[in-house]
């Protein structure tokens, strides 16, 4: 019995949100079902949500939208952590770099993203290139900056040691400096996930580029409340599964450090 409370204890501190809290959002629905008038226009209970959700998919516009949506996130957030990871390491390794290149990297992380499409939108075009572009440069920041002050903080001692072993540059990154900064590249990655979702629907809002944002927008062009409120559900369980899947690589990362 000593032994299966630590093993219940690691797995309640596995990183893992507990599901439990989404319990009061669960009640918060069912009394929304039960109180509110179905025929309400503009808070229709989340059973109208199902049915419009399912004439979408009936039309064959939601499962292409959100396929679109998640290839534009996925694709913008694996660009975003390897650039902001590469850029972190190398100005965090760097202090020259660092001194030259850090009002920049100020300046250009306070640029809101509506700001960016406008610019986007002249150079590329209503593209899916624009909305991973878009994503890329407004979401990488936190995978750089947490990268760069761990750079920054790297053990002399470690370095010291593969110059002793006679390792080369690409060995000491792969045995030395990766492992070292592996935790803050997967805590920007952490921060950056949820925010690149949310920049990549806000892209296609603006832009009436294909996904999940342009049939959020013509629903709501169309008074389709219902619809809306269906595919912003459809969001949340998209972000839910994004935290839950970067909690994952977090728990991996930590054994793989450890």
């Amino acid at each position: 019995m000593s032994s299966a409370a630590p093993a219940r204890q690691r797995r309640r501190t596995s990183g893992i949100p507990p599901l439990r809290g989404l319990l009061p959002l669960v009640v918060l629905l069912v009394l929304w079902q039960l109180l509110v008038s179905p025929d309400d226009p503009y808070f229709p209970p989340p059973s109208r949500w199902f049915a419009a959700l399912g004439d979408l998919g009936t039309a064959g516009a939601l499962w292409p939208s959100i396929f679109t949506t998640l290839l534009s996130f996925v694709l913008a957030l694996v660009i975003a952590v390897v650039v902001g990871a590469a850029l972190g390491v190398g100005v965090g390794r760097a202090p020259v770099a660092d001194r030259v290149l850090g009002p920049t990297f100020e300046f250009i992380r306070t640029i809101p993203a509506g700001a960016m499409v406008p610019v986007a939108v002249l150079v590329i075009g209503y593209t899916r290139s624009m909305t991973v572009a878009v994503v890329v440069v407004t979401s990488l920041w936190p995978v750089l900056l947490a990268t760069r002050a761990a750079a920054r903080e790297l053990d002399v001692a470690r370095l010291e040691a593969a110059r002793v072993m006679h390792l080369g540059r690409f060995e000491t990154f792969r045995k030395i400096v990766l492992p070292s900064l592996s935790s803050s590249i997967v805590l920007g990655l952490q921060i950056t996930a949820p925010l690149a979702l949310i920049i990549t629907i806000v892209v296609e809002l603006i832009t009436q580029v294909d996904g999940i944002g342009k049939q959020i927008s013509l629903a709501q062009s169309q008074f389709q409340s219902e619809t809306v409120y269906g595919l912003v559900a459809v969001t949340c369980l998209i972000g839910l599964a994004v935290n839950l899947v970067a909690a994952v690589v977090a728990r991996a990362t930590r054994r793989y450090v450890a």
